[in-house]
């Protein structure tokens, strides 16, 4: 359903009835709706990291994420490569070294083009680490993964989903970087303890993003794995640590700056948060190396590794029995992770899994292919059943 609102009035960084709005604008829906979703929440993507290497059907590195941009006060200084996304003993490592490379910022760019930063494409990186995305984008659900991270003055760990098209979106589920006392000087006793939480949008589509940050001190992260998990909804976004909620953000409150439940009625002033990231993003894990005054010192330890025990994304999906008889009833999208969930899941089609495209299948009871599905070589196609789905 098309949800049409009237625009009435602009409010930046307001804290209305004690809570903190970065960037609001008034509206006046014209119709009810309802955002809240009630079905079950499905697990439909993991890696576990077994085995001895990164599963490259489900992870890459962007080719323009792989050298940093760091000649006009860029935050990071590293070159990612996926030589140091270590896969072994049942966990991922991200490795930050302290080494020397001569790689291109841009790989498909040539050697002598001068990028944004006013540096030519082809320089000197003094550290190599790894910055990994999912090859699929996923959209409202629950995202966890379960991590330890490194301490040192420079490091720069983090967890987030990112998203640019149409519009810039990003969800940082959590970042870590170096923090400073109330006189400006570098702490390192909060080295690895202050979990930043922030959202970041472009909500006009001009190129011009806010953002919205959160931060607490906690325990030293660095010290044992943690859970973090990022619940998103179409009315709220949550962010736990080890099952203890630490944020909450809406997509609409009241005029007077009050959380919504689900139901927005027409004709009613509501604020609608215009940092509420809304398209689909890829998962990421990173460990960057900051740059200037906040690079590592004599007493940053290399190397070192952001270390991940799993990934987990879970999808909110109705308890029923899918039947396809018609391939058009769920047609594949190249760009999102596709999963099938049910009941029971047939197919009873014409279905092809073209190359580059994937597909999962879940089902509680039975998943039946007919003879008219078809799986081709390049593409990725997983089936499994799970008894929890509808529960």
């Amino acid at each position: 359903m098309k949800h049409i609102s009237l625009f009435i009035m602009m409010i930046y960084s307001s804290i209305i009835n004690g809570q903190t709005i970065c960037e609001g604008q008034q509206v006046v829906p014209v119709e009810t709706f309802n955002l809240c979703n009630t079905d079950p929440l499905v697990l439909v993507f993991e890696d576990n990291f077994d085995g001895n290497n990164l599963d490259l059907s489900i992870w890459e590195i962007r080719d323009w994420a792989e050298g940093a941009l760091y000649g006009s006060g860029g935050a990071a200084q590293e070159f990612n490569t996926l030589d140091n996304a270590i896969v072994s003993n049942g966990t991922l490592k991200i490795v930050a070294k302290d080494e020397t490379v001569q790689r291109k910022a841009v790989s498909w760019l040539p050697d002598n083009e001068i990028l944004s930063d006013g540096l030519p494409n082809l320089r000197t990186y003094y550290y190599t680490s790894s910055n990994i995305w999912t090859k699929s984008k996923f959209h409202y659900g629950k995202y966890e993964a379960r991590i330890k991270i490194p301490k040192g003055k420079g490091f720069w760990p983090a967890f987030w989903m990112f998203g640019d098209d149409p519009n810039y979106n990003e969800i940082d589920v959590f970042e870590f970087w170096n923090e400073y006392d109330a006189w400006g000087n570098f702490d390192p006793s909060k080295l690895s303890k202050i979990h930043h939480m922030t959202m970041h949008s472009d909500f006009d589509g001009d190129g011009n993003k806010s953002m919205c940050p959160t931060k607490y001190s906690g325990v030293d992260f660095s010290q044992d794995f943690h859970v973090f998990t990022l619940i998103w909804e179409k009315n709220k976004i949550e962010w736990y640590v080890d099952g203890i909620l630490k944020r909450t953000d809406y997509r609409y409150y009241t005029i007077l700056g009050q959380a919504t439940g689900c139901i927005i009625n027409e004709w009613g002033e509501y604020i609608l948060n215009k940092i509420y990231t809304n398209d689909p993003m890829a998962i990421i894990l990173s460990l960057a190396i900051q740059s200037g005054s906040n690079s590592p010192n004599s007493l940053t330890p290399f190397p070192s590794q952001l270390e991940v025990d799993w990934v987990r994304y879970y999808r909110r999906c109705p308890c029923q029995d899918i039947n396809l008889t018609d391939a058009s009833q769920f047609p594949l999208d190249n760009q999102l992770y596709n999963a099938i969930v049910g009941e029971n899941v047939i197919i009873n089609c014409n279905y092809n899994i073209s190359p580059g495209q994937q597909l999962e299948i879940v089902a509680k009871n039975n998943i039946i292919l007919g003879p008219g599905f078809n799986v081709e070589f390049g593409s990725v196609f997983r089936a499994r059943n799970d008894a929890t789905v509808c529960e």
